[in-house]
């Protein structure tokens, strides 16, 4: 008897698998959803472009004279300047070869301030005579000298803590006492990853602004979350995904009229999966095109410091951190289309109905929603509006 009722459960788990399989594969055979997968990398790279034309964010012009940390300090600005654009921060940074080209660019107004980083900053640092040693120009109009002054003063503070640090533990793997139980090699090697892994994580060392004017130097530049933020591709993207959700409504409404799969599943069952099954395909497409826009941005903004091919910045763009981040945003917002076309399904049940509804709701999102423009910070009506469309969830993620 109780195989005979776990046999029964195994056919069923199949019958569901075959059940699933049956509608991504009739989603795949569709031309419409087809091409929608193949805009998707044709419009992320679209707004990539356009958004590297008009500019992101404020330009600080640096220049690292030849010297013990150029190498180090270029590379850890070029690295943070790469974040700054997948991020949406304030700051993005512009190198040259000398202190008179970085004062040109500063007295053109192409840039808001500019640093020359004297060659000897090393020494200068380890001697506790740093102040004052970083040749700063300025607009009249700047205001984010204060906050592009604390980003550089980072940098170099983490080569010189690391730089004590290692001295630290050279002295401590040398004692006798540790010698005598441990191996010093291993002691130095676990503690270093240890260091390196706690740095950047943003628990040992990081600023924190204060200060209601969001385009104040107060405000810290690596955040997303604040009144000014847009996000054009992952905006475009999330529309994408939205609108597969949207398909799978009318995708259902077949179903449910040709009576398919009534006798396996009830209807509100095959409804949800009729809207979930689309989203994880664009969703996955979204995810791929996130991660090869971000190394593309990551490779042209570390220019010649070490990246030698778009194979490389796949694999050094995301810490693991993010791709979780990225990934549960992804099956967050999943859910969120679920539900939202749950309520959708409610309120308007004729599919001709729906199908006049979709490009509404596409349209709504494109502008209620922060993808280009957040217009909530120009007209209080939009503070509303644009938390009635999914796309605007994700985002604020």
């Amino acid at each position: 008897m109780i195989n005979m009722r776990e046999s029964k459960r195994v056919f069923r788990i199949k019958q569901y698998g075959i059940w699933i399989w049956m509608i991504t594969k009739r989603l795949l055979r569709q031309p419409m959803f087809v091409v929608l997968l193949v805009l998707m990398p044709a419009a992320g790279y679209m707004v990539n472009v356009l958004e590297q034309e008009e500019g992101h964010g404020a330009v600080v012009a640096v220049c690292v004279e030849e010297g013990e940390w150029s190498k180090q300090i270029l590379s850890k600005l070029r690295m943070l300047s790469a974040r700054n654009r997948s991020d949406g921060g304030a700051l993005q940074y512009e190198f040259y070869d000398s202190a008179i080209e970085t004062e040109r660019v500063v007295l053109k107004s192409e840039a808001d301030c500019g640093f020359v980083i004297p060659e000897d900053i090393a020494r200068r640092v380890e001697e506790e005579d740093w102040h004052n040693s970083i040749l700063v120009y300025e607009t009249a109009s700047s205001s984010i000298t204060g906050m592009a002054k604390e980003r550089i003063a980072g940098v170099i503070f983490q080569l010189y803590s690391e730089e004590c640090y290692l001295e630290y533990m050279e002295e401590t793997a040398r004692d006798e006492a540790a010698q005598a139980e441990y191996v010093p090699e291993e002691v130095a090697q676990f503690a270093w990853q240890a260091y390196e892994t706690h740095l950047t994580d943003g628990s040992t060392f990081s600023f924190s602004y204060e200060g209601n004017d969001p385009n104040s130097q107060y405000n810290n530049d690596t955040s997303v979350g604040n009144d000014t933020s847009v996000f054009p591709i992952k905006g475009v993207f999330a529309v994408f995904i939205f609108i597969s959700g949207m398909c799978g409504m009318l995708e259902y409404e077949k179903d449910k009229k040709e009576k398919r799969f009534e006798r396996l599943v009830p209807n509100w069952v095959t409804y949800i999966v009729n809207v979930w099954i689309p989203t994880v395909w664009t969703a996955l497409a979204a995810f791929i095109c996130l991660w090869a826009a971000d190394a593309l941005q990551y490779r042209a903004s570390y220019g010649a410091g070490g990246v030698s091919g778009v194979g490389e910045a796949l694999l050094q763009v995301w810490s693991p951190g993010r791709w979780m981040r990225e990934g549960l945003s992804l099956v967050f917002y999943q859910c969120v289309i679920v539900l939202y076309c749950v309520v959708l399904r409610l309120m308007l049940r004729r599919r001709e109905t729906i199908a006049a509804a979709i490009p509404l709701l596409t349209l709504g999102s494109l502008i209620c929603a922060p993808v280009f423009v957040r217009l909530a910070m120009y007209i209080p009506l939009f503070r509303v509006l644009e938390k009635l469309f999914p796309v605007t969830y994700y985002l604020m993620l």
